[in-house]
């Protein structure tokens, strides 16, 4: 069904809100939205509204003039009620999130809200459902490009994300540094624990790339680098590997210098590939048809659509059925070989490693 036309004021939108409140792979996902609102309305102010955690990933976009901040301790719907009547300066709302929490900052607003297609039932029924052949949802790239029809807008199909200048000159100071070249990034972090690839598995694939004379930069949040112990002593006073836990501007601006990166289903895995490198992207619990591979061209997909996979939307603290084959079976030489596919430019849009 095609959308209904918005009719557009004759001097065009002056205060535009966009909310997204999470998470950071999705905020990521959202920047093309960004990027064609403020080309098709130069003269307007566009305000993001986000957790304060995912503050950074629009803080430094030259299209957003003011990022709304939820603090950790303001989220409850009194607050929601009251941060609600700073919207009232708007006069167009773009809601790419459509939960309870911006439903309710939207709730009372007398101007036109445009709201994102969830599709949530249709990805549930691809976890819980799978028997039945349920159709495949667009990918949440498209999703949030879908709030947009109303308006006649096509966003990009990929987002670029700004890291801002400072973090552009430090990135470029450390690396000259360090003088190992340009490395390979590996991205061993992920929030819920079926969606990381082994520990044992990331050693590996340190000494395989190093043998193939690669450079390796290391990045994590400072937890996740604890989580890692056996990785972390690996590379621990090699000098031509490193690992970062830098802010997530900083590490955004390493992502874009560097030659591949190597992800599980996480932010960072949407962080490098809107910095523009090519990513080897690993997926355990979830799968690619969920709609959350890394957006654009250039990457390698690794999934190995075992009969239980996607067993989950998000993640779990553990393998429902006790096996994890679908990450302890994912070796590290393919991923090796993929991050080597990568860098030559020969770059599959998706790969299944049997």
């Amino acid at each position: 069904m095609a959308a209904r036309k918005l009719a557009v004021p004759a001097d065009g939108f002056r205060h535009i809100a966009v909310i997204r409140l999470s998470s950071l792979g999705d905020v990521v996902l959202t920047l093309p939205v960004l990027h064609t609102l403020a080309r098709a309305f130069p003269n307007a102010r566009i305000t993001y509204w986000t957790k304060e955690e995912y503050r950074e990933v629009v803080a430094h976009d030259p299209t957003v003039h003011h990022v709304r901040a939820l603090e950790r301790d303001a989220r409850r719907i009194e607050d929601l009620v009251s941060m609600s009547a700073e919207l009232e300066e708007t006069d167009l709302i773009v809601d790419l999130h459509g939960n309870a929490r911006a439903r309710i900052l939207t709730l009372r607003q007398k101007v036109p809200v445009l709201r994102a297609p969830s599709y949530r039932w249709g990805r549930a029924a691809l976890v819980h459902a799978r028997w039945a052949r349920p159709r495949v949802p667009p990918p949440a790239l498209e999703r949030y490009a879908r709030a947009l029809a109303p308006l006649g807008l096509v966003p990009a199909i990929a987002p670029r994300m700004s890291a801002g200048t400072a973090a552009e000159i430090w990135a470029a100071d450390w690396l000259s540094d360090w003088g190992a070249g340009t490395p390979v990034v590996l991205l061993p972090g992920a929030r819920h624990a079926t969606k990381r690839w082994p520990e044992a598995h990331w050693v590996a694939l340190v000494d395989g790339l190093q043998a193939a004379g690669r450079s390796l930069l290391l990045a994590s949040l400072e937890r996740e680098k604890r989580a890692l112990p056996l990785l972390a002593e690996r590379v621990e006073g090699d000098p031509r590997v490193r690992w970062v836990t830098e802010p997530l501007p900083r590490l955004a601006a390493l992502l874009s210098r560097s030659a591949a990166a190597v992800a599980c289903d996480s932010g960072l895995m949407h962080v490098a590939a809107a910095r523009g490198i090519g990513v080897v992207a690993l997926f355990g619990s979830t799968a690619p048809e969920l709609g959350f591979a890394p957006a654009g061209e250039g990457h390698v997909v690794l999934c190995r659509h075992e009969p239980c996979q996607p067993c989950t939307l998000h993640g779990r603290p553990s393998c429902p059925k006790g096996h994890f084959r679908c990450m302890n079976e994912l070796r590290p030489e393919p991923v090796a070989e993929a991050v080597a596919q990568v860098i030559k430019g020969a770059r599959p849009a998706a790969l299944m490693a049997g």
